[in-house]
C-alpha cells in the first residue's frame, strides 16, 4: 500500500501519494530556481493554477495520484522546455470557443463571454448591446401606434436573444474552458508573461482610471436595466401562471366544471385526452415558471446551480409544446372541413306585429345553470348541469340571428346547419313554428353523447317593425339598446 500524505497548496488541501509528492516538489524546485526570488509571485501563481487543476479533476477529497501530477506537469510544461525553444513553449495553438463568464458577468456572462471571444472588454459589449436595442426601438418615441407594436416586438427580440444565448452558451466553469474562451494556454510561460505584462501596465494605470469610471458608470446601469427588467419578468410570471389558476379555477367556481373537463365532452380522434390536458397546461405554465425564475435570477443576481433549470425548463416547454401540438392536431382533425350545405326555409305565412321566442329547457335539466347571450339581433344560450363524480351535461340550443330588412313583407325563418366533423350537416329537429311562437329546440350532450361539430343557425327575417321577444328561460325584447349577457340559476 503507498503511503499517502496531506499537503497545502495555495490554501487548498489535498491527500497525495509519496511518489506523486516526489515529483511534485522537483516540479516546484525546478521552476523557483528558475525564476529566482524576484518572481516568487509567479511560482504563487503557478502553484495556485495546479491547485486549481487538481480540483478541475476531482482530486479535492480523494487522493491525488502520480499521473495527475504527470499530467498537470505536461499541461503547464517545464522551464527548461521553455529556455530550449528560444524562450518561449512551443505548444499546440489554443483554439478559441465561446463561452459564458459569470466571474465577470452582471446577468449571466453573455457579453463578458463575447468580449473575452472578440478580444473586446465587456462593458463596450454591454454598450453595443443597449445601442442596438435603442436604435431599433427609436422610432417609438416619433411614429404612430402601429409602429410602436412593430418596435416593441423588436425590443423583445433582443431580450429573447440574449435568453437564448444564456441557454446555448456554457459557462466557463473550468480553467481550461476559461483559457479556451480567451485562446490563452496554461503553461508557465504564459503565467509568466502575464506576471511581466501586469508590472509593466502598473505605471499607465493612472490613465485608465477614466475607462474605469466609466466601465463603472455603465456597469452600474445595466444592473438597473436588468433590475427592471427582472422585476417585468417577474411580475409576468406570476401573473400569468395566477391567470392560468384563475382561469382554470373561475369556470369551475361559475359553471360548476372546471375547463380541464371541457374536452371530454367532444368528439375528438383520440381515446384518451390526458396526455392532451397534460401537456397543454405545461404548455402554458412553463413559460411562467421561466419567466418567474429569470426575473428572480435577475433581480437577486443568485447563481444558477450546476444542473440549469433554464436550460431543463426550456427543453421541457420544447417537448410539451411539440407533443401537445400532435396530440392537437390528431385530435382535431375531423373537424377540417367545414360544410353549410343543409337549409331550410319556413314562412310564417302571414304578416304579424309580435313574434315570440321559447327555449323550453329538456328533459332532466331543471336545475340546470344558464349561459346566456342576448343582443340586439343575437341570442346564444346552454344549460349545464353538474352531476355528481364529476358527470355533467350539456342542453345547447340553435343560434338565433334576427335581421331586419324593408324588402321582407311576410317574415320567415331560414334554418342553416354549419358542421365541422367528417361533412356532416344532417340534425333532427331544432325549430317548430306555429302561428307567431318560435320554439328553439335544445340538443343535450355528455361525455357519452358528445358534441360532434354540429351547429344549427336560425336566421330570422322580418319587417323593420316587427317586434320579437323572448319568453323563456327569461324575458327578453330584441330591440335597440338591448342587451343580456351572464349566468343565471
Amino acid at each position: 500500500m503507498k503511503e499517502v500524505s496531506n499537503i497545502s497548496i495555495q490554501g487548498v488541501s489535498f491527500a497525495i501519494e509519496s511518489n506523486a509528492l516526489v515529483i511534485l516538489e522537483q516540479y516546484l524546485d525546478e521552476l523557483r530556481a528558475h525564476y529566482g526570488e524576484g518572481e516568487a509571485e509567479v511560482v504563487n501563481d503557478i502553484e495556485e493554477r495546479i491547485a486549481e487543476l487538481l480540483v478541475e479533476r476531482g482530486c479535492k477529497g480523494t487522493v491525488v495520484q502520480y499521473h495527475h501530477i504527470e499530467e498537470i506537469i505536461n499541461i503547464l510544461g517545464r522551464p527548461s522546455e521553455i529556455d530550449g525553444n528560444g524562450g518561449t513553449r512551443q505548444g499546440e495553438p489554443v483554439k478559441k470557443r465561446i463561452f459564458r463568464d459569470p466571474a465577470n458577468g452582471i446577468v449571466a456572462g453573455v457579453c463578458s463571454g463575447l468580449g473575452a471571444y472578440w478580444n473586446m472588454d465587456a462593458v463596450w459589449v454591454r454598450i453595443l448591446f443597449l445601442v442596438i436595442s435603442f436604435f431599433i426601438t427609436a422610432p417609438v418615441f416619433s411614429i404612430g401606434r402601429t409602429i410602436l407594436r412593430i418596435d416593441m416586438s423588436w425590443a423583445g427580440f433582443m431580450l429573447v436573444a440574449y435568453c437564448v444565448m444564456w441557454i446555448i452558451i456554457p459557462p466557463a466553469r473550468t480553467i481550461t474552458q476559461r483559457c479556451q474562451m480567451k485562446g490563452e494556454p496554461q503553461d508557465v510561460d504564459h503565467i509568466h508573461k502575464k506576471f511581466a505584462q501586469g508590472a509593466k501596465n502598473v505605471g499607465s494605470e493612472m490613465w485608465d482610471t477614466g475607462a474605469k469610471v466609466t466601465g463603472s458608470f455603465f456597469s452600474a446601469l445595466w444592473r438597473v436595466i436588468c433590475f427592471i427588467v427582472g422585476v417585468l419578468l417577474t411580475v409576468m410570471g406570476f401573473g400569468g401562471m395566477v391567470s392560468l389558476g384563475v382561469c382554470l379555477l373561475s369556470v369551475d367556481l361559475a359553471m360548476g366544471i372546471s375547463l380541464l373537463q371541457v374536452p371530454d365532452f367532444i368528439e375528438l380522434n383520440i381515446g384518451s385526452t390526458l396526455w392532451l390536458k397534460i401537456f397543454g397546461v405545461l404548455t402554458f405554465l412553463l413559460p411562467c415558471v421561466g419567466m418567474l425564475y429569470g426575473g428572480l435570477q435577475l433581480c437577486f443576481r443568485f447563481k444558477s446551480p450546476a444542473w440549469r433549470p433554464g436550460l431543463v425548463l426550456f427543453l421541457l416547454w420544447l417537448l410539451s409544446t411539440s407533443i401537445f401540438i400532435v396530440c392537437s392536431v390528431k385530435a382535431c382533425n375531423p373537424y377540417y372541413n367545414m360544410s353549410d350545405g343543409y337549409r331550410e326555409k319556413l314562412s310564417f305565412g302571414r304578416r304579424m306585429d309580435t313574434i315570440y321566442v321559447e327555449c323550453p329547457k329538456a328533459p332532466g335539466m331543471e336545475r340546470a345553470k344558464l349561459n346566456m347571450e342576448a343582443t340586439v339581433h343575437k341570442l346564444q344560450m346552454f344549460y349545464l348541469k353538474k352531476e355528481k363524480r364529476g358527470e355533467a351535461s350539456f342542453a345547447t340550443y340553435p343560434r338565433l340571428v334576427i335581421r331586419r330588412s324593408q324588402d321582407v313583407d311576410v317574415p320567415y325563418i331560414e334554418l342553416a346547419t354549419i358542421s365541422q366533423y367528417w361533412g356532416e350537416t344532417t340534425l333532427g329537429e331544432v325549430v317548430t313554428l306555429q302561428d307567431s311562437l318560435v320554439t328553439l329546440l335544445p340538443e343535450v350532450y355528455s361525455k357519452q353523447r358528445k358534441f360532434s361539430g354540429k351547429m344549427p343557425v336560425i336566421r330570422l327575417y322580418l319587417p323593420n317593425d316587427v317586434a320579437v321577444i323572448l319568453k323563456e328561460p327569461i324575458n327578453h325584447t330584441f330591440g335597440e339598446g338591448s342587451y343580456r349577457c351572464g349566468i343565471f340559476n
